[in-house]
């Protein structure tokens, strides 16, 4: 890097989503990758900066989907600085002169700034924000989780030592986000729920969904007609869940509720797509609750299109999400008139305030959710109204719409 004028109209990302390198050839996680083509038809270059996770822990990222960032339309206006990956303090503290000065030029070369911190140590992002700071520039932090509070609520329950050193860096966490996030010039909060986390913190705030799906992925009318059709006269309750094994997802609430309903009367076949380090748990419990001829585990899908086909066949997409989060399969299931039936969150019941498309129920309440599940599986007209519903609160959702949204504000205000 050696121009001393930064680029007009270029933006510089921070993420905490990590690259690969294969060949000396960067890789991105595909929605990730998406969003760099989305930046970049709004934006004349992107520099995206992130951390490159060593070959031998790429087995251990459940649930990644990689692409080449060379394979996207717009990558000659994509730049990727690689960062180190680092998870010991001692490795982050040998490494943080070098990566500062690194990020320093980036900042330098760029006119527009944005940041997504979600950590502590390792954390390159928050790094930026504090560089861009003592360079007195502007920025924009973007924010999809409470991370103070998820660690917390995940590893809350963990054994003694662990769950005070985990209140330890909560504590911590907060002071330095805040620091940033109060410095900051944008605040784009992914979800009702960082919008209440944050926005107190923040003088230019603003919600939004960070989302990847198009407009060809909205359910059309007459698939929305024959799903609507085939809840009306199936016997038997389709339900899924997309994402990972994580305490955060709550797989055994997910099974309860599951079993709950099946109690009740209530015929169901119910699958979840994913991988996670809780899978044996799941497997475990499952086999507890006798709902090995109910529910399935078929894996992680990679492929888009056929993960929501699986999406537009299900009946209903019931979730158990135990933390301020703002997971993007609840929308996906909106846009395939798949209704959204679970846990409270200020996320989920802002998806579905003004056109419906869903039903939820007290945080934790398995029990209540799988009442829930077996009245719907009995009123099959209800639930083909709340599939209308559900398609309705989806059609809002595009990324080409977000993402131009979005980069108007980091132009205005970053």
């Amino acid at each position: 890097m050696t121009r001393e004028e930064p680029t007009p109209g270029g933006m510089l990302l921070v993420l905490p989503v990590p690259f690969r390198m294969v060949n000396g050839r960067p890789l991105f996680e595909a929605q990730a990758a998406n969003g760099l083509d989305r930046w970049a038809e709004n934006f004349s270059r992107i520099t995206v900066a992130a951390k490159v996770v060593p070959e031998d822990r790429v087995p251990s990222l459940s649930g990644f989907a990689w692409r080449e960032v060379e394979s996207l339309a717009h990558a000659d206006r994509i730049a990727c600085v690689p960062l180190p990956w680092v998870d010991r303090s001692t490795a982050f503290f040998r490494e943080l002169p070098r990566v500062r000065r690194v990020l320093a030029d980036a900042i330098r070369e760029s006119q527009h700034l944005q940041f997504a911190p979600s950590g502590l140590i390792g954390d390159w992002a928050a790094v930026a924000a504090m560089e861009a700071i003592r360079l007195k520039r502007r920025y924009a932090i973007h924010k999809d989780c409470v991370d103070h509070e998820l660690i917390k609520c995940v590893e809350g329950k963990a054994l003694s030592l662990r769950r005070m050193r985990t209140t330890v860096e909560a504590a911590a966490m907060k002071v330095y986000h805040r620091h940033i996030i109060e410095r900051c010039s944008l605040g784009l909060w992914h979800g009702d729920d960082c919008f209440r986390a944050f926005s107190p913190w923040c003088r230019e705030s603003h919600l939004v969904h960070d989302i990847h799906t198009k407009q060809s992925d909205l359910i059309d009318a007459e698939s929305l007609e024959q799903k609507q059709a085939a809840i009306s006269a199936s016997e038997t309750l389709q339900i899924c869940y997309v994402g990972r094994f994580d305490p955060m997802k709550a797989p055994l609430d997910w099974l309860g509720a599951i079993a709950a309903a099946r109690d009740l009367g209530a015929r169901i076949h119910a699958v979840w797509y994913g991988e996670g380090r809780l899978l044996p748990d799941a497997m475990a419990e499952r086999k507890r609750l006798g709902l090995e001829e109910i529910v399935e585990y078929p894996g992680f899908i990679a492929d888009r299109q056929e993960l929501l086909g699986k999406l537009r066949a299900a009946h209903a997409l019931v979730f158990t999400h135990v933390t301020p989060e703002s997971p993007r399969n609840l929308i996906e299931a909106l846009i395939s008139g798949t209704p959204i039936l679970g846990y409270h969150s200020n996320y989920a019941a802002d998806l579905i305030a003004s056109s419906g498309g869903g039903s939820l129920v007290p945080l934790g309440k398995f029990q209540a959710l799988g009442e829930l599940i077996a009245d719907l599986a009995k009123d099959r007209s209800r639930l083909a109204e709340l599939s209308q519903q559900a398609a309705r609160s989806g059609s809002r959702f595009s990324d080409t719409v977000v993402f131009a949204e979005r980069s108007a504000l980091v132009q205005q205000y970053a």
